[in-house]
């Protein structure tokens, strides 16, 4: 028999494949939702005023982001989204919304956003997958979805 090893919380989360810390990845998907919005160059204040923090907040971890290949910025100036910048706000945008969706269709309207970001960050890709598939599934079977939402009434 093999014994499964157990870890903290903390440990389980710095073992998830990604080169991004969960900060990073926030501000990495709202620096990618205003570029979809503006499709403009984007200012420190503007990212500020979105995340709800101080603007040297924002300078400390552009900086990071930068010296990651993500983005591009030089103080005072703009943040641009490299390449690299865009395919993983775009994955993380997506991973956002499947996880939104997935929460919509059980019925847990409490706190959507919270709850969303919560789980965001601890999904390996492989459960992301998964759950992506059962909230297509659930879409294209309306009926399906009726019947859950029937039977889930009960509990």
């Amino acid at each position: 028999m093999i014994e499964e090893k157990f870890y903290t919380f903390s440990d389980f989360t710095r073992n998830i494949n990604n080169s991004l810390t969960p900060c990073e990845e926030d501000y990495l998907e709202m620096i990618y939702r205003i570029h979809l919005q503006t499709n403009l160059p984007i200012r420190v204040n503007d990212l500020a005023n979105k995340l709800n923090v101080k603007p040297p907040s924002v300078t400390k971890m552009i900086k990071k982001l930068s010296n990651k290949n993500i983005i591009s910025f030089e103080r005072y100036k703009h943040i641009l989204l490299l390449d690299k910048g865009i395919e993983l706000g775009e994955f993380l945008i997506n991973r956002h919304n499947t996880i939104e969706k997935f929460l919509k269709l059980l019925n847990a309207n409490i706190n959507l956003t919270y709850e969303t970001e919560k789980i965001e960050h601890t999904l390996s890709n492989e459960t992301l997958n998964k759950i992506n598939v059962l909230v297509n599934f659930f879409e294209n079977n309306e009926n399906i979805l009726k019947f859950f939402h029937d039977f889930s009434r009960n509990y």
